[in-house]
């Protein structure tokens, strides 16, 4: 009796023993089972996306995929990204995308250069020291999207002259659905450009300083962009009734600063047109270029006091912001509170 009481004590021991090591080879074999199951099902899906562009008329290449990860993430790289529709090419180096398997809806991406894009007119080379994007989901569908680049440089050709070159230190942009404007499908969308060097500012309002660019904007009407022709999509937009609201738009280069409120549309002929308040320093010369003459310039830098400072013998300190008049954008012209600005015809976007 003795013996079996001590047999059965041992048998209970070893159980014991070996039950937490078997339990956890067990949980690891299902954990395995699991991701493969989620690794294919995410290659069958992007497959199906891929078929589905393609039947759209946008034909993506991915050279080289692989899919890895394993245990705890799911891992899609493409050796090269490239897109073609019809004239349109573009392409990418590198591109990497990672999900948790516990946290599947958060997709982080990182992109390597070059890229180069064309529509057969104007062709886009772009390369950065790092270009980061995060895609956030739910079940009732698109969250937010993010995208960082360190160091980004553009050149393009074929839209002027000459080249056009710009570089900055970084650039972020944010892009959610607006939770309050629901019922007009409206997107929110928060950019930030930090020292840059953008030609067209330089010559447009002067001096070689860096510039740091940021808007906050609501677009309405914008759910329904479907990667379509950059032509069919605004004047989708445009017959929808979109339109955009600038809820700040702020430039600071030097000494010259600018902040701007208001809201643009598209006309029927296809070029902006809408309203915006202004407030400025720094751009008496700007001003006087615009409205066509420094008279007109000085007197409205005099009304605005912009130049108050610099004449009381302060020529270091920062000008405050003094509002201007309106900006209105209609009939093609810029409008400047009673003044028509000669030299800027807004034309048709597509």
């Amino acid at each position: 009796m003795d013996e079996s009481l001590t047999e059965a004590s041992a048998r209970s021991n070893r159980f014991w023993l070996y039950a937490p090591i078997t339990i956890l080879l067990l949980v690891a074999i299902a954990w395995s089972v699991a991701w493969f199951v989620i690794r294919n099902r995410t290659s069958d899906a992007m497959d199906a996306w891929l078929a589905a562009e393609a039947k759209a008329g946008r034909q993506w290449t991915c050279e080289d995929r692989w899919m890895g990860g394993y245990p705890f993430r799911i891992e899609v790289t493409c050796d090269t990204l490239s897109l073609k529709q019809g004239a349109i090419s573009a392409s990418l180096g590198r591109v990497e995308s990672i999900a948790q398997v516990y946290q599947p809806r958060l997709i982080i991406t990182e992109i390597d250069g070059p890229l180069t894009f064309t529509d057969g007119k104007v062709t886009v080379q772009g390369s950065w020291d790092l270009l980061q994007t995060s895609v956030h989901t739910t079940q009732n569908g698109f969250q937010r999207l993010s995208i960082a680049a360190d160091a980004p440089r553009f050149t393009i050709s074929g839209l002027a002259e000459n080249e056009i070159v710009t570089v900055g230190k970084h650039v972020e942009l944010h892009i959610r659905p607006n939770p309050s404007r629901a019922e007009e499908k409206a997107y929110d969308a928060a950019v930030s450009v930090k020292q840059a060097s953008i030609p067209f500012l330089d010559a447009l309002v002067g001096g070689a300083d860096p510039v740091d660019l940021s808007a906050d904007v609501t677009a309405s009407q914008a759910e329904g962009f479907r990667g379509r022709p950059v032509a069919e999509e605004l004047e989708r937009w445009r017959t929808a009734g979109g339109k955009l609201d600038i809820l700040m738009l702020s430039m600071a280069k030097g000494p010259r600063r600018l902040e701007a409120k208001g809201a643009l549309q598209l006309d029927e002929l296809h070029r902006p047109a809408g309203q915006l308040s202004i407030a400025a320093a720094g751009l008496d010369g700007l001003l006087g270029n615009a409205v066509g003459g420094r008279t007109n310039g000085a007197l409205i830098g005099a009304l605005l006091g912009q130049g108050a400072k610099a004449a009381a013998g302060q020529p270091n300190a920062q000008p405050q912001l003094m509002p201007l008049p309106s900006l209105r954008l209609e009939n093609g012209r810029l409008v400047l509170g009673p003044f028509v600005i000669p030299s800027i015809r807004l034309m048709p976007l597509y």
